[in-house]
């Protein structure tokens, strides 16, 4: 983090910086907001009586509008009106955030002529009205908005066009600016800033992303042959590349090009970098201001790397929260299809807690009212609402509704809220961790970590995901007796050092296919580090179990086909403005593990890897048997002494039919030297009761065994220790 951070410090003097604020800031003239993840509860209305009947307590709030939307006058009253606004709310305890859009908006001729650049608002705003805001924004600079704009190699500029549910759009338009840009940066800035001077506790920042295909200004030329100069060692290009002349290189333009993983890399690292640049922009003001991107995320490593740029293991050491809309529509809606598939996203809901480091995840998912969803009973929408909000807060995530709140979600919320004390200062817990790493597909590589997700929790067993920062922490690695590399062919000497010591101090690694062949550079190695571990050169072409100081690894062989695993998928309309259709990129995807379309052949190796990883454990492991369509996470309240376990019924159907299972039987892991103390539990969302169970020690393991009875789409059991 400390190397992210000076970077960004060097490329941010690129930047006009202007000192707009010259009164010393202490952190006792703001109102502090609480940022456990157990205490969000998101209400989409600024509405007292709306929160308070669904115990919210974030909602969101007045900001300053755009500076060219309103005239000067304006603005200062809409001000005056968000810092009234904020405080009210500030003082009945509730969170405020607000939306931000780092958008220029535009207008063409007709709603489907071509936009042009002369179209964007900003434009005339820049040649009439810059002055008069001066104080946020500095100068005027001497490049006009025109020039902000992230371009395609031709020259060309990607917008959108919003068409809400598939009705026709206006004239109106979106693009977007460069984040490399120092002039479009410093008018960002200077936005957020005035967010700020509102008292607003934070904003999520919408389409902080470089579009696929872009951008290709002289800003990120020069940036990218900086980048290239502080992140990728000579010795490594002169082996990749053949060349080290930074100074005069092309930006790569399609894969296959020179500098095609470093420039994707790059475009990752210039989002994350404009995320700190706002942040730090806003914390001028306030101290405790809070930032999140919305950078689709959530979606799978596919959009990650080539649309978005949002590599969110980044964004997660840089933003306060993390904000991802990962559904698409009802395909990947949780509950069960029409042909009896579980349709979950707790892969990605893993993945986005451990690249956040346990802060809160906000998942904005779809629209549940008409006419994207069929059949809007009441019924349905509380179905609907509960299982979304039962999947987010069972993964360490907390669920934004888009319009309506049924009375489904309201008893939710109700429930939440009776147990938030229990449930403030958890995290997600397993002694079964799953690495991923967003380098394998930044270097068009395969890796199948939500794939091995999914079929871990199909299985019933318990786990989480790292990214490979974790493994840094002593601590966290102590916790888990079993790391799964599933199919990680770009891994660092450090990380691969580190895994080493993991297995010699008596953990056990289990490793899918030839990982760790290359460094982080794609550069393979003369020597794997990791093969030392099998005490050979070569990873073996059968299945091979090793020990190793207080340790053990086994390996799984991987046979890659031609067709690389991949799904055929429904083309999107949008590929050409927004990137390639991600199922011809990789399988790694929603269409897979979400829907439950792993290829059978990928699925067999997957299976396997669970069966070892159960074998190395001798029954160490927590889970969850008598139903395929529920699935178990484990949290740990160390502070309280308390294990939580939620429980999610899949089984319910599009019409809000929910069919609860006829028996469960859960076996959860307990810390050593613990013994239960009490286990209450509700499965109905009413009040908490005590429920009997059975402690079982054996072969030193002990572990709570208990059958609860899950009437609804949520179970919690709360597991007081002593």
């Amino acid at each position: 983090m400390k190397r992210f951070i000076s970077t960004a410090l060097q490329f941010g003097a690129v930047s006009v910086i202007i000192l707009l604020f010259s009164c010393s800031i202490t952190s006792d003239s703001f109102w502090k907001p609480n940022t456990d993840w157990g205490h969000w509860r998101l209400g989409h209305r600024s509405d007292f009586e709306f929160l308070k009947k669904n115990n919210f307590t974030v909602t969101f709030g007045g900001g300053a509008p755009n500076f060219e939307s309103v005239s000067r006058e304006e603005f200062e009253k809409e001000m005056m009106e968000a810092k009234q606004f904020n405080k009210t709310y500030h003082d009945s305890g509730y969170i405020v955030l607000r939306y931000l859009s780092t958008s220029l908006n535009g207008e063409s001729e007709t709603p489907t002529s071509e936009p042009n650049n002369q179209q964007i608002h900003m434009l005339d705003f820049y040649n009439n009205h810059w002055e008069d805001y001066m104080d946020y924004i500095g100068p005027k600079p001497p490049e006009d908005p025109t020039t902000w704009i992230t371009i395609r190699p031709d020259g060309s500029f990607p917008y959108y066009r919003y068409a809400p549910y598939g009705s026709e759009t206006g004239k109106g338009f979106e693009t977007w600016g460069c984040p490399n840009n120092p002039y479009y940066v410093r008018m960002m800035e200077g936005r957020i800033r005035a967010q700020a001077e509102t008292g607003i506790d934070g904003s999520y920042v919408d389409w902080t992303h470089i579009p696929g295909g872009t951008c290709y200004c002289k800003y990120c030329v020069e940036a990218f042959r900086n980048y290239l100069k502080n992140n990728l060692p000579k010795d490594m290009a002169e082996k990749k590349y053949g060349s080290t002349d930074y100074d005069t290189i092309e930006l790569p333009k399609e894969q296959g090009d020179a500098y095609w993983m470093e420039f994707r890399e790059f475009r990752c690292y210039t989002v994350a970098q404009f995320h700190y640049k706002l942040r730090s922009a806003a914390r001028e003001v306030n101290p405790y201001f809070m930032i999140s991107g919305n950078v689709f995320g959530g979606f799978g490593y596919g959009p990650v790397a080539y649309d978005a740029a949002g590599n969110m293991e980044m964004l997660g050491e840089v933003d306060d929260f993390l904000y991802s809309e990962i559904q698409e529509y009802l395909e990947s809606a949780p509950g069960k299809d029409r042909r009896g598939i579980k349709i979950t996203n707790s892969p990605a809901l893993k993945f986005l807690a451990a690249a956040c480091s346990g802060k809160p995840v906000i998942e904005y998912a779809i629209e549940i009212t008409p006419p994207i969803f069929p059949e809007p009973t009441e019924k349905a929408l509380s179905a609907m609402a509960q299982i979304n909000i039962a999947e987010a807060f069972a993964n360490h995530c907390v669920f934004r509704e888009k319009r309506q709140t049924p009375e489904g979600a309201t008893q939710m919320y109700q429930f939440l809220a009776r147990n938030e004390n229990n449930l403030v200062g958890a995290h997600l817990e397993s002694n079964i961790g799953i690495l991923a790493s967003l380098k394998q597909y930044l270097a068009d590589e395969l890796s199948f970590s939500f794939s091995l997700s999914r079929v871990f929790a199909d299985n019933g067993i318990g786990h989480i995901m790292l990214v490979e920062r974790d493994l840094s922490d002593l601590k966290k690695l102590q916790k888990l007796d079993l790391i799964v590399i599933p199919y990680l062919p770009l891994l660092s000497e450090e990380i691969q050092n580190r895994l080493i010591s993991y297995v010699e101090l008596g953990g056990n690694l289990l490793i899918l296919g030839s990982s760790g062949v290359k460094n982080q550079y794609d550069v393979p190695y003369d020597k794997v580090p990791l093969l030392t571990l099998l005490e050979t050169d070569t990873y073996p072409k059968s299945f091979m179990q090793k020990s190793r100081g207080e340790g053990t690894v086994c390996y799984i062989p991987l046979t890659i086909p031609e067709s690389r695993f991949l799904t055929a998928v429904k083309q999107k309309e949008d590929v050409t403005t927004f990137g390639p259709a991600m199922a011809e990129v990789f399988p790694d995807i929603p269409e897979a593990y979400t829907r439950g379309n792993i290829h059978p052949d990928l699925r067999h190796f997957l299976e396997l890897t669970v069966d070892s990883a159960k074998s190395i454990l001798k029954g160490k492991y927590s889970q969850i048997k008598g139903s395929p369509y529920v699935e178990m996470t484990v949290m740990s309240n160390e502070k309280q002494n308390l294990k939580l376990v939620h429980l999610v019924n899949y089984n319910v159907t599009i019409d809000g039919t929910v069919v609860s299972p006829s028996e469960l039987n859960l076996n959860v892991i307990l810390p050593e030297n613990k013994k239960v103390n009490t286990l209450y539990y509700s499965g109905s969302l009413s009040e908490m009761e005590e429920i009997p169970y059975k402690q079982i020690t054996e072969n030193g393991i002990t572990m709570i065994s208990f059958s609860p009875k899950l009437q609804s789409i949520y179970g919690l059991a709360i597991i007081s220790l002593k």
